[in-house]
């Protein structure tokens, strides 16, 4: 099978994982939670498999076009999940970070999009650390957002006095709130390093793209002004869940606009 028929079918599970969930929040689980893991485990082995067959073609790690990058972010996003599920126990992020996975990997699947790389990626692997790490930080941040959304909900039906079930069966808002600061702090350290290893490349190769390097700065400046901001001002709860969500929406809006523009950065 090749890697887009891999990728398809991970997109299955993940949709059929999403699904699942939805009846986990409602409280008719069918087989208990770990159905739900089961479905977006096995979609992440195929997913894998899938940038696996790519890595080995290309020699590098598959993010050297539009279609890998967005295949690597997915596949950061639903490691995270996997990865904080089993840390902190939390269950319920899969039916908010699923549609965020699932509308990437439709937008990667698009035709056009798998063609070209980029040949100074092929030839650094200094660089393939600096794209990688830049990359598994946008994930990071991407479950921050997931994480946000939560939290908004949650402090919704605890204003309106409407407990659902769902409010029962998500953490709770000081977990939440907590989750949301450490997974923007991991993000900022990823990216911190990521930028590093772009400095090892030197400043004649950051010479040759400076649109895409002062965009890279400005995200880590702005992700890091909100912790600053968390810290020193005391912003708590709803402001770093709103300001999580706004900073992954804009760096999402902003990432394909400003690659257009760069004459190295494909990825």
């Amino acid at each position: 099978m090749s890697e887009h028929g891999l990728i398809l079918v991970a997109l299955v599970m993940y949709a059929g994982a999403f699904v699942y969930a939805l009846f986990l929040l409602q409280g008719r689980p069918l087989w208990g939670s770990w159905g739900h893991r089961t479905l977006i485990t096995a979609g992440w082995l195929f997913h894998t498999y899938g940038l696996y067959l790519r890595a080995s073609e290309i020699q590098r790690c598959p993010i050297t076009n539009p279609f890998e990058t967005m295949m690597f972010i997915t596949w950061a996003l639903v490691l995270c999940y996997l990865v904080l599920g089993m840390t902190w126990r939390v269950s319920f992020l899969g039916p908010f970070t699923l549609p965020l996975v699932i509308a990437l990997c439709l937008f990667g699947l698009f035709p056009g999009l798998d063609r070209g790389r980029s040949v100074e990626l092929q030839r650094s692997v200094w660089l393939s650390l600096h794209a990688t790490l830049s990359l598994l930080a946008y994930g990071v941040w991407g479950l921050a957002a997931a994480t946000g959304t939560m939290y908004l909900l949650q402090e919704r039906q605890l204003k309106t006095h409407r407990l659902r079930s769902l409010f029962l069966r998500l953490p709770a808002i000081e977990q939440l709130d907590r989750m949301n600061v450490r997974l923007l702090l991991v993000g900022l350290a990823l990216l911190a390093v990521g930028m590093v290893f772009g400095f090892v490349v030197g400043v004649e190769f950051l010479k040759k793209d400076v649109p895409k390097t002062l965009w890279t700065f400005m995200v880590w400046a702005v992700y890091g002004a909100l912790l600053v901001s968390h810290r020193m001002h005391r912003w708590h709860g709803r402001k770093i869940a709103l300001g999580s969500i706004a900073l992954f929406l804009s760096l999402l809006a902003t990432f394909g606009v400003v690659n257009m523009f760069s004459t190295v950065h494909k990825f």
